[in-house]
């Protein structure tokens, strides 16, 4: 979909498209999606070269030499991304996906095996990568017909912006205006269609074990059931994220250099930490949210680097493992810390920590205090920024902060008590002020004659904010809900 210049098409490059870059680098970047395909498929011949460094003039793949390689721009972080990526997690998407199949071949004396081409699904995927975001030009961006309304939020007559379900709609609807999708079999049209859901996934919670699994998943396998009726499956999952990854990894439009969003401006321990969770997060099509989360729990525990010591058990098991997996390179002292918590704090975050946020849902019994397995209450706790928060430790004591968000907790708790019929729900706690702070800046609030509060914004959410006397004032005469948190000596704490 690359307008030439014309009568037609502005003079500067500039089209009428929803994502607001040039239609030029708009089909740069679907360029570089196919390149990342193509050298995801060629692993063991000469796709890490290619996805890592590109071509060079005569399109052959840069073999990068060393960081002093005038060839290629960032000649370093392109090799070390070809050195330290993790390629095992790349094939196994593929597999997962289906668009890699083992074949054993019997010989005469020995009998071998080898990885073929599923060439229907490798179809699938080409041609969802060929038109997915056609719908950013707004010149065809459908409108909802009478006998379709309403369709995700949109009345009849209305013109569907949001490119992702204007593609859907058209799937749905008018398959032959896509000819590349009209010509797919039946169960790879559901697994293209599947790809543009709304799964309201984030995964950065998920490798992160920022969240409670129900607040990870509940809406993701929502999407499973009800918009495919249960026609989706493990594989259908793990091609949704291998159109992420390409997607992703085309998203600069410079394809003849390589995958640069990933190999130049992307961390690379977290791409290989989201690598390794897909093949879990593809379990949700057969599992439950609380089940994949204790799967993941584990395997991130047993594959710790460092390591961090045998697999935690009892009642502080998973919020043990959560907060490893929130402090990345802070895991140890963290891990530690906690075992060193009065016991009060220590049994705060034991319990809010493995609450599942999900109705009928709790992690193995021996795992959880007795409350949690015995009785399902909610709602469950987001801490959102608790990762940014545990990293940033600094020179702080890990005890004290992890004090803290006890004390986070607890409030939280105070607010929204803890009930049966709210087992399924979870409420996200922002903590945005504080998540960069040092505990003594923390405390510095108090000398001022402020102090930190826990403010109720609604039922869903409410916000670590600070607060003075004077407001503190107007908050009891509106009636608005907030717990005042008890955090004037947390610099002093004895660890």
């Amino acid at each position: 979909y690359l307008l030439e210049e014309g009568p037609t098409s502005p003079a500067n490059g500039q089209a009428d498209m929803s994502s607001g870059r040039t239609i030029g680098d708009e089909y740069q970047r679907t360029v570089g999606a196919f390149f990342a395909i193509y050298w995801m498929m060629r692993i063991d011949i000469d796709g890490k070269d290619g996805f890592s460094a590109g071509v060079d003039t005569s399109w052959t793949p840069i073999a990068v030499s060393g960081k002093d390689d005038g060839r290629v721009l960032q000649a370093e972080k392109r090799l070390q991304f070809k050195h330290n990526a993790k390629w095992d997690f790349f094939r196994k998407l593929l597999v997962d996906s289906g668009l890699l199949v083992e074949k054993k071949r019997k010989g005469a004396f020995k009998s071998d095996t080898r990885w073929v081409v599923n060439e229907r699904r490798l179809m699938s995927l080409l041609a969802l990568t060929a038109f997915h975001d056609i719908m950013k030009m707004r010149l065809i961006l459908p409108q909802v017909q009478p006998e379709h309304a309403p369709y995700h939020g949109y009345a009849a007559g209305d013109t569907i912006g949001d490119h992702d379900h204007a593609l859907s709609y058209i799937m749905e609807f008018y398959p032959d205006m896509l000819p590349s999708f009209k010509g797919l079999t039946a169960a790879e049209k559901c697994s293209v269609q599947f790809t543009q859901c709304n799964l309201c996934f984030n995964h950065g919670w998920f490798v992160q074990a920022e969240a409670p699994p129900g607040a990870i998943f509940t809406k993701f396998r929502q999407a499973l059931i009800k918009d495919k009726k249960s026609q989706i499956g493990q594989r259908d999952v793990a091609l949704y994220f291998v159109h992420w990854l390409t997607d992703l990894a085309g998203a600069e439009p410079t394809p003849l250099a390589g995958c640069e969003k990933f190999v130049t401006k992307f961390p690379l321990p977290v791409l290989n930490s989201f690598l390794r969770s897909f093949e879990f997060v593809e379990r949700i099509a057969s599992e439950s949210e609380t089940q994949v989360m204790e799967e993941y729990l584990q395997m991130r525990w047993a594959e710790a680097d460092p390591p961090v010591g045998p697999a935690p058990d009892g009642a502080g098991a998973i919020a043990k493992m959560r907060l490893m997996c929130m402090a990345q390179s802070n895991a140890e002292p963290v891990i530690r810390a906690f075992d060193q918590l009065a016991d009060d704090d220590r049994d705060v975050l034991s319990f809010e920590m493995a609450l599942s946020g999900c109705d009928g849902q709790c992690f193995s019994s021996h795992l959880v205090p007795k409350e949690v397995s015995s009785s399902l209450h909610g709602p469950a706790f987001l801490v959102y920024y608790g990762p940014a928060f545990l990293q940033n430790l600094g020179t702080d004591s890990a005890a004290r902060r992890l004090s803290v968000l006890a004390e986070i907790y607890r409030s939280a708790r105070e607010l929204w008590p803890a009930s049966a019929k709210k087992a399924d729900t979870c409420v996200t706690i922002r903590i945005d002020m504080i998540k960069s702070l040092s505990t003594a800046d923390i405390q510095d609030v108090f000398a001022k004659g402020d102090f930190w509060m826990l403010v109720k914004h609604n039922e869903s959410e409410a916000f670590v904010e600070k607060g003075s006397k004077k407001r503190l004032n107007q908050m009891i005469v509106s009636r608005q809900s907030f717990q005042v948190l008890n955090l004037a000596n947390v610099a002093h704490l004895p660890f």
